[in-house]
């Protein structure tokens, strides 16, 4: 039997099921008003191997950024996590002006221009943010042809952004923009987002019928949103310039 871990309790009236999250200083469980103590504990036993991996895992990521020893760029040799798979990356340097990128079997191929000597990182940053921006759209218009119809929620228009505080937004005329990096999240997180803005389209704010709009088309959001949480930073602070 797994021992029961140290965790924070916390009661929720709208909690309909426990539920464990995990966050840097350790562990916490939402739990719904009334239900008993032992059934609680029963739930953190049952899952307190996952519960410990995954914040041992959590703290030692933190910690690396922390020292500056996290790889903040991929480089020739390493690797980008396109839709959440780790997939390798090439980068080769010609005589040419021309930037090119391609999927291949082996992995993901960057073609850079010689002379881009100390911009290198730039144009290796430019050069996904540029191809994500021609990938993206179709992987977003397929979520939103499956989710839109449900309840009528069509964006008037769909683009991708860099942005540095935000990874979704919808504007006043129900303009979605969607952060470039989620290209490199699980495709169930970016199926997310692209809720999370279209419900935006009905209820202007995270009030408690904007989350029974997002449950009624993804009943595991939550999940989504944690791995934003716990995964998200970690993204921004590999890719974005301004964390350099």
């Amino acid at each position: 039997m797994h021992r029961l871990p140290p965790y924070r309790l916390r009661r929720s009236a709208r909690a309909k099921y426990l539920r464990l999250l995990i966050r840097p200083e350790g562990i916490e469980v939402v739990a719904p008003d009334g239900l008993p103590e032992s059934t609680v504990q029963a739930f953190v036993r049952q899952h307190s191997g996952w519960a410990q991996a995954k914040l041992a895992e959590m703290q030692a990521r933190l910690a690396k950024l922390r020292q500056g020893q996290a790889e903040r760029f991929p480089a020739e040799g390493g690797s980008v996590p396109l839709e959440g798979r780790e997939t390798p990356l090439f980068i080769e340097e010609t005589g040419g002006s021309r930037i090119r990128v391609s999927l291949e079997d082996q992995g993901l191929r960057l073609i850079l221009p010689r002379t881009c000597g100390g911009e290198r990182d730039r144009y290796v940053r430019d050069a996904l943010f540029g191809w994500m921006k021609r990938r993206l759209p179709g992987r977003v218009t397929e979520f939103v042809q499956r989710h839109g119809p449900l309840h009528g929620l069509y964006p008037r228009q769909l683009r991708i952004k860099s942005m540095r505080t935000r990874w979704g937004s919808c504007g006043p005329a129900n303009d979605v923009n969607l952060n470039w990096l989620l290209g490199l999240a699980p495709l169930s997180v970016l199926e997310y987002v692209v809720v999370h803005e279209l419900c935006h389209i009905r209820h202007r704010n995270h009030s408690r019928d904007f989350w029974e709009l997002v449950a009624a088309h993804l009943p595991d959001w939550r999940q989504e949103r944690q791995w934003l949480k716990a995964h998200g930073g970690g993204l921004i602070q590999r890719f974005d310039p301004a964390f350099r």
